[in-house]
């Protein structure tokens, strides 16, 4: 069988770890995340995925932020059945196959190469969608905006999902999307994850990243201190290290569960947060 070949720009490829994480996680006896899919789609990918095989935490990390924000949006879709998510940057993501509620008006967002490579294994129907941008435009805003008011669910939140997305960016242009995303969607929600400047400052020994070109660059110490860029600004809900399920942690090294839950400087260093904006 020909396997596909990727073209991906630097951070784009990051996108390939991720589905990595997943695909490889089916051989443990206790699967964080069951996603047979991401499986199928890594065996048909020409691509030297066996640099990541010693990156344990970033496999175990990878699925344990995939399962939080699968239940934030299993949530929000048990509050609006009918709602509608946003996935930005969405690369080979299967969130939507994992907790699609039969209801849910989904959106596929990332930028051309990324998008490129989703539509040779993924099929877009009238429920889940395929859009071809920049998180930092905001034309894709708009197209959202306008089947928004044609299910005529204007007065109810949109759910926007960023998933390993918005530490590739600078700060300017993470509140220029908070910004966007305020101004089009009042109320909306988005699920996201952030690290501290210590991380950042540390990201030569990530034991995944360091294998491809893409840099972190946004970090924010204390994720509360979102609420100050507006006043409209509301963290709903914060993850993180010590708050995930005990028994998928004990997959860490002691050492590792002992200093990531007690050292103060490490315990905020990563967190997955959930923000209402407006």
């Amino acid at each position: 069988m020909t396997k596909t070949k990727v073209e991906l720009g630097v951070v784009q490829e990051t996108l390939l770890i991720t589905l990595w994480a997943r695909a490889t996680e089916l051989l443990q006896p206790d699967p964080i995340i069951c996603d047979r899919k991401s499986a199928e789609i890594l065996a048909a990918i020409d691509y030297d995925f066996s640099k990541f095989s010693n990156s344990k935490n970033s496999q175990i990390g990878c699925c344990l932020r995939g399962l939080i924000l699968d239940n934030w949006v299993r949530d929000y879709l048990q509050e609006y059945p009918q709602g509608i998510v946003v996935e930005i940057g969405a690369g080979l993501n299967t969130r939507f196959e994992r907790v699609d509620n039969g209801t849910v008006r989904w959106f596929d967002l990332d930028l051309p190469d990324a998008i490129a490579l989703r539509k040779q294994f993924f099929t877009e129907t009238e429920r889940c969608q395929i859009i071809t941008s920049s998180c930092l435009d905001t034309d894709y805003l708009y197209q959202v905006k306008e089947i928004q008011k044609q299910l005529q669910f204007s007065d109810k939140p949109i759910l926007f999902v960023a998933e390993g997305v918005l530490m590739y960016l600078s700060e300017q242009q993470v509140k220029l999307l908070f910004a966007n995303l305020l101004q089009v969607f009042p109320g909306c929600r988005i699920a996201f994850d952030s690290m501290s400047s210590l991380m950042v400052k540390n990201q030569k020994r990530h034991d995944s990243l360091k294998h491809t070109s893409a840099k972190f660059d946004w970090s924010i110490s204390n994720i509360r201190k979102i609420q100050e860029w507006d006043s409209r600004y509301q963290i709903l809900e914060v993850c993180i290290f010590a708050d995930l399920p005990a028994q998928y942690l004990r997959r860490y090294p002691y050492i590792q569960r002992f200093v990531f839950r007690y050292m103060p400087i490490l315990r905020d260093s990563y967190r997955l947060s959930l923000l209402q904006l407006g």
